[in-house]
């Protein structure tokens, strides 16, 4: 199992699980375009371990090297009044003033992760979190480029899904509203609802949908859409609230 004892791989497993979870709650707390860098990279770490197995040598290396950059990205912002807490870790996470410094350095990890990994699995999965970074940092057309990228060699539904919603979304951040309405569409009706991953893409669909049209002046369909997005959702979807936020907004004067 190469150098790496079982005892750091669960670690190191445990470390992913935690982070996933975490940049997930940061997505469903947001539920706006900001946050699908987030949303893309915990569907990668679950899509990069699921299929990995116990690694070895350059495999296993690459996937820790995908984790770091994905933890530079989701790590917390500070201040001159801030300490950095404590981290007796070998290769620590470093801290970062802001958002463009903690984007440049999860891009440069990245860089690192297809210098060293280009061919693996690792390496062609992150290509959906460099995207999602640069979506985030208004680099829209690089963003879409790489989308599209990422989806000539994706496989995975969720992933695919959350591609095709990048694309959308690069789109709409352009003012192209005609075209990210059909991004969205398709993304609906692309057959993506066979996981819970895939469902909740496919009723973000929707959602983007109802957002374009509001832009375009269409409030009643935007409307219509929500509502009937908000009769299909369970008690539990982390989309709930904020379908209901968006019908209240469009429907106040």
């Amino acid at each position: 199992m190469s150098k790496y004892t079982r005892k750091q791989r669960v670690k190191t497993e445990d470390e992913f699980v935690s982070l996933g979870q975490g940049l997930l709650d940061k997505a469903r707390t947001y539920g706006t375009p900001i946050a699908i860098a987030a949303a893309t990279a915990v569907a990668i770490v679950g899509a990069v371990w699921a299929g990995s197995g116990y690694l070895s040598g350059k495999a296993e290396q690459a996937t820790e090297t995908f984790g770091r950059a994905a933890r530079i990205y989701e790590a917390e912002l500070i201040t001159d009044a801030t300490t950095p807490p404590k981290n007796e870790e070998e290769n620590p996470i470093p801290h970062f003033k802001t958002d463009k410094e903690r984007a440049d350095a999860t891009l440069a990890e990245l860089d690192t992760l297809d210098k060293k990994f280009g061919s693996s699995e690792a390496a062609r999965s992150a290509a959906l979190l460099r995207a999602g970074v640069l979506f985030d940092q208004a680099r829209y057309d690089e963003a879409e480029a790489a989308y599209k990228k990422f989806l000539e060699k994706a496989s995975d539904p969720p992933l695919r899904a959350a591609a095709q919603e990048g694309i959308g979304m690069t789109l709409e951040s352009r003012g192209k509203l005609d075209e990210a309405l059909a991004a969205f569409k398709t993304l609906e009706t692309s057959g993506q609802g066979t996981s819970k991953s895939g469902e909740y893409y496919h009723d973000r669909a929707r959602i983007d949908q109802a957002r374009v049209l509001a832009r375009k002046g269409d409030r009643a369909k935007a409307t219509e859409i929500l509502k009937d997005l908000l009769g299909k959702l369970g008690p539990t979807s982390p989309l709930k609230d904020d379908v209901q936020s968006r019908i209240a907004m469009l429907e106040t004067p």
